[in-house]
């Protein structure tokens, strides 16, 4: 422990400890807000995250929220980077291809999105750097953290920081979140995945386009194949922890494997070339409700458990996490409380904007545990234009998505 006498303390209103998607949205929320915010990282940026590196249409809802400015300038920084086609082949090899139309199957000017983090973290870093109230400590880890009465203390950079409210966006292993909030992880409702980057694969799909397979040893669980500009694809695979560790699975190795036994994937991974290695990180799901503040703290993205169980896909849910924070914050220092039982209005506002589609997807997760039902699915609505049109307005229809976990949906199906 540091001596506070021998050391300089620095007075600051919030502390946001991590600058990944849900840590610069809060800090974005807070550019014009006149409060002194420090926003710590452990590393310099621009830097990479392990990471599918996939952005839903989350993404873009987040920057309506925070600034139309910030939405204006996504769309040139995004503009080669937008899906707007899927390929889902099911444990039996049958094969589904969709193509979403603007406007017919979604509102936006995208479906999605796929960028490496190492450019996208940096984008939204940009956007709050310069800002006169908002100090950046980059290569500055947070040690330690301490709750006391009027403030929060960060021990961080052999430096001593106070502040009235601090924001937890440090990553699936959040120290804050583990030290205020005594968070621990549920391996039946967290998964593990792995991802690499691949060039050379043979027969590509084009840059918008990308790829599921669902694997009948792995469930539930999938296979990615995004592509990236330059003839690069991030190739990656994920599965429930307490899947993995039942069957003692090597997941490194279970994806090279599959790459080379697969009988649609063989012939086209055979002479590409993995670049920088396998690299594995974890999924803390948002398939169980957590308290996610508390007495000066609020935690965000991965930190708070808020990655959806069925797709694994958190950096949106991390930016709407973030700037609900911003809009929390700026209401504490209004009202000059910062308590347990103020701060569950961030908790509510959070929920219910995801736990619809959180608890949906958690009854879809174990749909696709079980290979018979996704195979009739993927089967079916391959074969048929209506089905393909209905599927595809789904992904934005949250009350269409519905159908998916009605039994009388597969029943229709069988008749098909």
């Amino acid at each position: 422990m540091q001596n506070t006498h021998s050391t300089a303390v620095q007075e600051l209103d919030v502390a946001i400890v991590g600058a990944g998607p849900a840590g610069a949205c809060t800090a974005i929320g807070l550019r014009h807000s006149g409060l002194r915010v420090g926003v710590f990282d452990k590393a310099k940026f621009p830097r990479d995250k392990i990471c599918g590196d996939a952005l839903s249409i989350k993404v873009t809802e987040a920057m309506k929220m925070l600034s139309p400015e910030l939405t204006e300038k996504f769309e040139k920084f995004s503009k080669k980077l937008c899906t707007t086609a899927v390929k889902i082949v099911s444990p039996s090899y049958d094969c589904l291809e969709l193509v979403f139309k603007p406007k017919k199957h979604f509102s936006g000017s995208a479906l999605g999105y796929v960028s490496r983090r190492i450019d996208f973290d940096n984008f939204l870093v940009e956007q709050f750097c310069g800002a006169p109230n908002i100090s950046f400590y980059e290569n500055t880890p947070v040690e330690a953290v301490e709750q006391h009465r009027e403030y929060v203390e960060l021990h961080a950079g052999k430096r001593i920081f106070r502040a009235k409210m601090v924001v937890a966006a440090d990553g699936a292993h959040s120290l804050v979140a583990k030290r205020l909030a005594n968070f621990k992880l549920d391996e039946h409702h967290y998964s593990a995945a792995v991802r690499a980057y691949i060039k050379g694969i043979a027969d590509p799909r084009p840059e918008n386009y990308v790829e599921f397979y669902l694997l009948k040893e792995l469930r539930p669980g999938y296979l990615w194949i995004f592509p990236l500009p330059n003839g690069i694809a991030n190739v990656g695979l994920g599965v429930l922890s307490a899947v993995l560790h039942r069957k003692r699975i090597n997941l490194r190795e279970k994806l090279i494997e599959i790459l080379s036994s697969h009988p649609q994937l063989a012939a086209r991974f055979r002479h590409a070339t993995i670049i920088d290695g396998v690299k594995g990180f974890g999924l803390p799901l948002g398939s169980k409700r957590m308290n996610i503040s508390g007495e000066r703290f609020l935690l965000t993205g991965d930190a708070a458990s808020l990655i959806d169980p069925l797709t694994g896909e958190g950096i949106g849910e991390a930016m709407l996490s973030g700037a609900f924070a911003a809009e929390h914050i700026r209401k504490c220092f209004d009202a000059q409380n910062f308590s347990a039982e103020f701060n569950k209005q961030y908790d509510k506002a959070v929920y219910n904007r995801l736990s619809p589609s959180f608890r949906l997807h958690y009854v879809l997760q174990k749909i696709a545990a079980t290979p018979f039902l996704v195979n009739l699915l993927v089967r079916k609505v391959g074969r048929s234009e209506f089905l393909k049109d209905t599927v595809a307005s789904m992904v934005e229809n949250f009350e269409l998505r519905k159908k998916l976990s009605q039994p009388s949906f597969y029943l229709r199906l069988l008749f098909e």
